[in-house]
This record gives structure tokens, sequence and C-alpha cells, in this order.
């Protein structure tokens, strides 16, 4: 399992700490002054206060939607919990309803915030410190919103702008086009090697969404530090900023099981250290049950065990794998053999150390890749965009899915065939919300007008 710890430290602190009233940075007490007015938001001492605020919205819906985002993946097997630290029935099966949006609110204030910050630390002449980290959050709110979102709501990046955003439908590539202006800009203003990582690795997924095969291989492979970590920190303080895998896990609720997922059996089978889960005598099954199937067996997943554990959102190792999807692309030669060169490379590092795999065949290259990128990014919220991703580029190779809606397997319940899911069943994304639709004009509501 890799390390929890946040290698990307800038100058004012450790990206991804939350500022919760007071905050410690970088050994300085930094007291929340409350609500302070408009004009003075360019000022010095209110600067850090913009970039916290993107950080929190970031982070209390990162936290709010691994569950969501499990199940669409298929990542973990609903318990039936709908109450506390559980999601609706429609959700256990991986399928947002129309209009159902969770979340997005959040993050287009993240990026509300972050283009505030950036307009007025460029009229103030902010450090580069600050400008880096607006920046950088900025890309990563637009990251977000391309890989969890169906559609695209556009509005202006000047925040004084009131029109109503643009609505494009059926892509999110505009949200990556932003990402990537976002990180080039960051990129701008970086001067330390882990401050540049964050930027390009942020940049490079960007990239291989858009199909700029060629500038992604090249960004992940400028990420070349082993040891790069950059997460979106979870806290205790409340329970906005809890881990919700990691609650939702614990022994009092056990609302989803790792009970009939893929990673199970491969687990089992390998001991990867990527993906650990294990039974509890102490609770043989999760707290709800599903109808039609009953009482889940209840098997914990291991990863994320505290309400204060960080989710990553770019390291290494998935640029490691960047690169590889994008030489299978045509980039770097293009030669499937380089591919699995660095898909063993991954599998083999200390601390995971499974043998190589070979791949006769380019399709056999993209069932390695695929595989691999599932394991790596278990259950931090990325594994159902690949999904959509690939299917879309109707890519070659296959997924290890778990077929529930079939009577022969394990986990079968009618409840997953009532809810389908993919891209001719359920979405792998979510829908813009209801209330975006009925006050913006440009969206059509939910009959259509």
């Amino acid at each position: 399992m890799r390390s929890m710890n946040n290698t990307t430290k800038t100058r004012i602190g450790a990206l991804g700490t939350l500022a919760l009233g007071t905050a410690l940075l970088a050994g300085c007490e930094v007291t929340n002054p409350g609500p302070i007015q408009d004009e003075f938001l360019g000022e010095p001492e209110a600067q850090p206060g913009l970039i916290f605020g993107a950080q929190r919205a970031i982070a209390e819906t990162y936290g709010a939607r691994m569950l969501d985002l499990g199940y669409m993946a298929r990542d973990i097997f609903p318990g039936g919990q709908t109450g506390a630290w559980g999601t609706n029935v429609n959700m256990h099966a991986g399928h947002p309803e129309p209009g159902d949006g969770p979340g997005f609110t959040a993050l287009h204030q993240a990026r509300f915030i972050t283009e505030t910050a950036i307009q007025r630390f460029e009229a103030a002449g902010a450090s580069s410190d600050n400008m880096y980290q607006a920046w950088l959050w900025n890309g990563y709110a637009y990251r977000m919103l391309g890989e969890w979102w169906c559609d695209t709501v556009l509005p202006s990046r000047d925040p004084d702008n009131t029109d109503p955003p643009e609505y494009i439908p059926g892509t999110t590539d505009p949200y990556f086009e932003r990402a990537v202006e976002s990180f080039t800009q960051a990129l701008s203003f970086a001067d330390t090697d882990a401050e540049r990582h964050a930027a390009l690795a942020g940049r490079a997924s960007a990239h291989l969404w858009l199909g700029n095969y060629d500038l992604a291989y090249a960004d992940a492979l400028a990420v070349d530090d082993p040891s790069f970590l950059f997460v979106i920190r979870q806290d205790d303080a409340e329970t906005a900023l809890y881990n919700y895998l990691a609650e939702g896990n614990s022994g009092v609720f056990r609302s989803y099981s790792v009970r009939f997922t893929w990673f199970e059996e491969y687990y089992d089978d390998t001991g990867d250290s990527r993906v650990p889960s294990a039974f509890d005598p102490n609770y043989p099954s999760a707290v709800g049950s599903l109808a039609g199937f009953g009482q889940v067996p209840y098997r914990e997943q291991l990863k994320y065990k505290t309400r204060t554990d960080p989710f990553p959102l770019a390291d290494y190792w998935e640029m490691q794998l960047v690169a590889a999807e994008a030489i299978l692309q045509g980039a770097g030669g293009g030669a499937f053999g380089d591919a699995m060169a660095i898909i063993n490379a991954v599998r083999g590092r200390t601390g995971v150390g499974l043998p190589p795999v070979a791949a006769a065949t380019a399709e056999e290259a993209w069932t390695h890749l695929k595989r691999e990128r599932r394991i790596e990014l278990w259950i931090e919220g990325r594994n159902s965009a690949d999904e959509r991703r690939w299917e879309e580029l109707g890519t070659p190779g296959t997924i290890d899915i778990p077929e529930w809606e079939d009577p022969s397997h394990p986990g079968y319940t009618p409840h997953f065939v009532n809810y389908p899911r993919g891209l001719d069943g359920g979405p792998l994304c979510f829908d813009i919300p209801e209330a975006e639709r009925d006050r913006n004009p440009n969206v059509p509501n939910l009959q259509g007008s």
C-alpha cells in the first residue's frame, strides 16, 4: 500500500492542509479572522484563507463522494445501509439518477474561490507561493469536474461575470482544457521539484483525457521522483471532512463490503499490498441488507483506517501508468513492449514485489494496463471515470468488472438488474443537479425544456 505521507511541501505549508478555525502552517499559527470586506480579499493576510477555502470545498467533496464512486466502479459491494454513512438505494448499484449530482456545487465553489483568488492576487502583486497554490487547486477542481460529471457547465473564468454558464452536453473536455491551462500557470510559479510534480501530474492526467498522448507522456515522465505523492487531507474536526470510506467501514457502520468484488479474490491470490482487505471475526455481516439478497457478508477494506486518512490526487506510480497508456496510444514510439516494461516496474517495485506479466499482443497489454491502473487507484474515486473514458474511446482489452447482474454470480441480486450501470445502462458519472437545472436557463430541466 502506498504511503499516505504528503511529500509535496510548499513554502507556506503542506499542500492539502485544511484551515479549520486555527491551523498550524510551517510552524506559524494562523487564526481565522471571520468575515472580511470584499476589497480586502487581496491583502496578504487574507490570501491564505481563499486557498484554504478552496481546499476545504475539495476535501468535503472528496470525502463524501467516495462511497458513490466506489459503487460506480464496483470497487466495493453495498452493505444495504441507507442511513448514516450509507447511500440511497439506486446508488448501491452505482446508478446516479437524472438530476443526481452531489458535490457539483462544492467543486464549482472551489473553482470560483480560486479564480477569485487569482484575480485578487494578481491585482495585489501576491507572492509566487500563493499564485502557485491558487492555480494548482483551480486545476484540480476542474480535473475532478471532468472526471466525475457526464456533461459540462462552463462558467466564465472572470468571477465578476454573472452570465449563466454555458452548457455543453455529452463531454467534459472543456473542464480538462481549463485544467491544462491552470496547471500550466501553476508551473510558471513553482520553484521546487515537489511543486512542479504536483502540477505536472495534474496536467498529465488532463492531457490523457483530451487525447494529447505525446503531451501526457512527456508530463508523466517528467514526474521523476518515486516518492512523489500529492493528497487532499481529511480531518476529524467535523463530520463533513471525514474520510467517508474509513468511517463507513468502521465496526459501527459497516455500510459496504469488499466481498464479491474482483479485488477480494485478487488480494487473496496475490497479497498485493495496494488492495488490502480482511474478514473481521467480530463482524460477520454488514449492518444493512439488500432486497433479494439479505445480509451481506462483511469484509473490510484496510487501505483507509481512520477519519483523517487522506485521499491521493496524484503520485509517481500513477504517472508511470499514464506514460504506459500514452505509449499504447502511440506516444513514445508506440511499442506495447515498452508499455509492458513500465507496467512490470510498477508491479515489481519495493513494497509490492509482484512477478512480471507478459503480453503477446497490444490487446493483452491493454488488459494489463487497465487492470494495473484499477489496482493502483482502488477506492480513490478515479476508476469509474477511467472505465467511462476507455469505453468511449473503444480501447481494446478487458476490464475486471464483476457481473453482479448475472444470476450465477455469488453477489447476484435483482437490485443490480433494476439499476443497470455502464454506458448501456446507468451512467458512470454524475448528472447536473436539479438545483443547477432550475437556475441556469442554458441547462435543460429534467423534462427536456
